[in-house]
């Protein structure tokens, strides 16, 4: 019985949500010229598993992007932007 305790208090603290953190990220998105890119570049984002949110301007070539950093990266963010005809970097 104590066994099975320790094995369900395990489990409890593995399953536990609060391992995983939300960072959030500003990109520098290259080629957004008119008002119909800020939509690509949000889906492109968006698909990636993880992703929480994404806020795209074309006024300032920026993406502000919230994700789950146990799910995903800055690199995948940027691949995807790049994939989508946007390259992206890091902002400063």
């Amino acid at each position: 019985m104590r066994k099975l305790t320790h094995i369900i208090l395990l489990t409890a603290l593995v399953a536990d949500p609060t391992w995983a953190s939300e960072r959030t990220v500003n990109l520098n998105v290259d080629n957004m010229s008119c008002p119909a890119c800020a939509p690509i570049v949000k889906t492109s984002l968006m698909r990636i598993q993880g992703v929480v949110r994404s806020e795209v301007s074309t006024e300032t070539n920026t993406a502000t992007v919230t994700f789950d950093d146990a799910k995903t990266g800055v690199a995948a963010l940027i691949d995807a932007t790049t994939k989508a005809g946007y390259p992206s970097r890091l902002a400063p």
